[in-house]
């Protein structure tokens, strides 16, 4: 079961991990078209599987908890979305993937403790990311509006781990997955309605990167996530994202022959040993 997880684990950051370099080949649609699609077409897929398969659904009580993780989800992407266009890449990155820190802090607002054998590891992991992005931060001289709606986008995702945990505790991954990607995909709609934006605005020939966004981020990324929810704390679930952009930019490497930036270098083997041994600390828990 140790290695199985581990395994989940890295084919989920490889997955997550992927988005960003399908994006670079839709530059015209819009963001939140994009979300959407995304979300659907995963909930769809799911919930196809599902059928076939006969899973047993949840019940009303995580029905309305998952609900409530879905809407989280949602407001994640289109904070995401929103703070990339309103500050910088870098900000809006380093924001979004706040999660572990919120998760870290709603926990101990809930159960009044704290895992202290996660907080080291952490701080490795966050010092990690600063080296990564330290040269293209800039907190003043963005819209600060666009670097509080990219943190309220690391407290929504933290709020979607907590919730998924206690709903994965007596329901599966698939039941639980059709449904949050369906309300996320509900949460986003209603949003583009409100700021005008067309959840038809692509052409035909983008149909096959959504199918890709769906199947791979989504199913192989978010939800298996979800799977290790059972066994890992939601902190611990949350930190693995934060792997996304070194290895979004080896991948980068591999496909583009893009260099890899020296920042890059440094604080990439921080991020992954911090990850390493925040995992293995809850795996140990749990086992």
């Amino acid at each position: 079961m140790v290695f199985r997880i581990y395994f989940i684990l890295s084919i989920a950051l490889l997955s997550v991990s992927s988005t960003s370099l399908v994006i670079r080949y839709l530059p015209l649609v819009p963001a939140l078209t994009l979300a959407f699609w995304r979300m659907l077409i995963a909930s769809i897929i799911l919930w196809v599987y599902s059928l076939l398969t006969k899973t047993v659904p949840l019940t009303n009580k995580a029905n309305r908890t998952t609900m409530f993780a879905g809407v989280f989800l949602g407001l994640h992407f289109a904070c995401f979305f929103w703070g990339v266009r309103n500050t910088s890449i870098a900000n809006a990155t380093l924001l979004a993937n706040t999660g572990p820190l919120f998760t870290v802090g709603l926990t101990y607002l809930k159960e009044k403790k704290i895992s202290k054998n996660l907080i080291l590891p952490l701080l490795i992991t966050v010092f990690g990311v600063l080296i990564i992005q330290w040269t293209d931060l800039n907190f003043f001289e963005n819209n600060p509006m666009g670097n509080i709606v990219s943190l309220f986008s690391g407290f929504c995702i933290a709020n979607t781990y907590l919730l998924a945990k206690e709903v994965r505790k007596n329901n599966s991954t698939l039941a639980y997955g059709r449904s949050l990607f369906f309300y996320a995909a509900i949460t986003i709609g209603f949003i583009c309605l409100i700021k005008h934006v067309s959840i038809f605005d692509f052409n035909f020939n983008h149909i096959v990167w959504f199918l890709f966004l769906g199947v791979v981020p989504s199913i192989l990324g978010h939800n298996s996530l979800n799977y290790t929810l059972k066994f890992l704390s939601p902190t611990t679930v949350a930190t693995i994202p934060l792997g996304e952009p070194i290895i979004a930019t080896g991948l980068a490497l591999i496909l583009f022959s893009e260099k890899i930036p020296l920042n890059y270098l440094v604080g990439a083997p921080f991020v992954f040993i911090g990850i390493f041994l925040i995992v293995k600390k809850s795996i140990n828990k749990a086992y």
